[in-house]
């Protein structure tokens, strides 16, 4: 049965925050020096992206100069972080899909223990070149523009909606190419929606938490299954032919377990997009006054 989501007129829900997010940066730019430890990483850029997406989607619904320059200015160290990461994940899969004695694994480690050392002196230099002060002094300046419209309002609530047509676009291209870059992809623009849901309509991100945290973990662990063979085919000419067609063979099951888990949660009996679908109409989104105020926002800025 469809979900039927109320939401409240007057928007008082609790905002999980721009500002919160721009403060979490600075504070995880100071801890992530203190031996850039994994988890540090994982978290830094984490809210980087946090910032970043909402800055996309405010940018759309208030524009100002200062959303380009934050995601100009976290950039270079948001890649660099990125890079560190998949090297951390790697290591990570290396180790679970295989036993202490295995010749792959014992190679693998070693070469991406070396990038690892390679991509954190590049992330270092990055976070070295990022101006905290700067970042602060953008918080304190976009935190008003950012709750100009209120949480659950009609332009957040087109927002998303644009943002899960744009995910079934995605779905439907990968459905029919079943490509990696496609599923990435996918992932990414099922990341663009639950963050949308999460920091501009909390209410209806509630109920389709669960699921947006599965789906988009199983699509997480496929990509890093095909970085995973994308690093193997480049170490391919110092191992043994049979091994990296056992790993192949490995990662293969592993990724189409994987698709498999999402397929059946995204299109089961009661298909995701219905229900996602059939709660934006339950909400009544009325297009007339959104047009209407965004223009007038444009036309002032």
């Amino acid at each position: 049965m469809a979900q039927t989501i109320s939401l409240p007129a007057n928007g008082s829900a609790k905002r999980i925050g721009f500002q919160l997010w721009m403060n979490r940066v600075v504070e995880m730019t100071d801890a992530v020096q203190h031996g850039w430890k994994a988890d540090d990483v994982h978290d830094l850029r984490v809210a980087l992206r946090r910032c970043r997406t909402m800055a996309d989607a405010l940018s759309a619904v208030n524009p100002d100069r200062g959303w380009k320059k934050l995601k100009k200015d976290s950039r270079e160290l948001f890649h660099a972080l990125g890079a560190l990461r998949d090297m951390h994940v790697e290591q990570d899969w290396v180790k679970k899909l295989s036993e202490s004695s295995d010749p792959v694994r014992k190679h693998l480690l070693k070469t991406l223990g070396q990038a690892e050392s390679k991509q954190q002196k590049e992330a270092e230099k990055a976070l070295d070149a990022f101006d905290s002060k700067s970042w602060q002094k953008w918080s304190q300046k976009l935190s008003h523009k950012a709750q100009f419209f209120p949480v659950n309002s009609v332009v957040f609530q087109r927002l998303a909606l644009a943002r899960l047509n744009e995910a079934a676009e995605l779905y439907r291209r990968a459905r029919t190419n079943r490509s990696r870059l496609a599923w990435h992809r996918l992932r990414i623009g099922l990341k663009g929606f639950r963050y949308t849901l999460e920091n501009f309509m909390p209410q209806c991100y509630e109920p389709w938490s669960k699921n947006l945290k599965r789906i988009q973990d199983l699509l997480g662990e496929v990509h890093d299954m095909d970085v995973l063979r994308s690093e193997i085919g480049k170490q391919r000419d110092k191992l043994q032919n049979a091994d990296v067609l056992r790993w192949y063979q490995v990662l293969h099951r592993a990724r189409k377990t994987r698709l498999n888990q999402f397929r059946s949660i995204i299109a089961g009996k009661e298909s995701l997009w219905h229900l996602w679908r059939t709660g934006f109409l339950a909400i009544h989104i009325v297009r007339a006054p959104v047009i209407n105020q965004a223009e007038r926002l444009q036309s002032a800025s």
